[in-house]
């Protein structure tokens, strides 16, 4: 199956559910986007940003899904942000909330294998959060693409879930035995197919739109940045779980659960 298979029947996945997400919501993004400096991002990444400094820099996200990051690092001092996702649904999403922040971000509806020239050499720190990585197909592409909407000297942040957890079976899975049991291969290399729903904000399952995901390894991920013409400066793996799904594991502080990776533009 071609990259564009996948992705756009992600697409139609992501339209469907992103309206499920807003009735689940525990927060009222419209109203919490009227506040000043209001910032959906966890105190680690937060600190990571501040770090780095944000001042003056015109940021990206790739996969932004309704935008509440990227409003996030202009209200923590970016310049300007601009978002790119695939879908429809939460673009719209975005625009509104950009409108009602009055912050100066721009959202666009893109497959990110076909994001348009006119934003290479454009940003100083692109962003890719929780949850992107696994519905890319071909992440050597996608670092290729992601390199060159960087600035020389730019910086990439990586902040997501690690690869390890997909060697784990969740508890609605029929390979789910123990919590701590490996079930599926760290070596996957065909897709996960999915019709139960993808909504991990009210956890309800219905039957949806097919979707693909897929697993990859550290090694992967780490190879296809280093090879996309970005240096990586830092690497980091955390005890945290910023996926929500094992809640259970994360107090069992034995296996690495998230990673930050910064690298910069060449």
């Amino acid at each position: 199956m071609n990259i564009k298979t996948y992705t756009e029947s992600n697409r139609n996945a992501w339209n469907e559910v992103n309206p499920i997400h807003q009735k689940h919501n525990p927060i009222n993004f419209k109203e919490a986007f009227r506040t000043e400096k209001f910032n959906t991002l966890d105190d680690h990444i937060t600190q990571t940003f501040l770090k780095i400094g944000l001042e003056g820099k015109n940021v990206a996200q790739l996969c932004c899904n309704n935008g509440r990051e990227v409003l996030s690092l202009v209200n923590l001092g970016a310049r300007c942000g601009t978002g790119f996702d695939i879908s429809d649904h939460c673009i719209e999403e975005a625009k509104e909330l950009a409108e009602i922040s009055g912050l100066p971000c721009t959202f666009i509806r893109t497959d990110v294998y076909e994001i348009d020239s006119a934003h290479v050499s454009q940003y100083d720190l692109l962003y890719i959060s929780i949850g992107a990585l696994t519905w890319l197909p071909d992440l050597h592409k996608f670092f290729s693409i992601a390199s060159t909407l960087l600035k020389k000297d730019g910086r990439l942040v990586i902040y997501e879930m690690h690869p390890m957890l997909n060697m784990l079976a969740l508890e609605d899975e029929p390979e789910y035995e123990d919590p701590m049991k490996i079930a599926h291969s760290y070596y996957k290399s065909d897709p996960w197919i999915s019709n139960s729903g993808i909504d991990y904000v009210g956890n309800t399952t219905y039957e949806s739109q097919t979707n693909y995901s897929f697993s990859h390894t550290l090694a992967s991920i780490i190879n296809a940045v280093a090879q996309s013409g970005i240096h990586i400066t830092k690497f980091e793996e955390h005890a945290h779980d910023i996926s929500c799904i094992f809640p259970h594991l994360e107090k069992e502080a034995k296996l690495p659960m998230c990673f930050t990776l910064i690298g910069k533009k060449a």
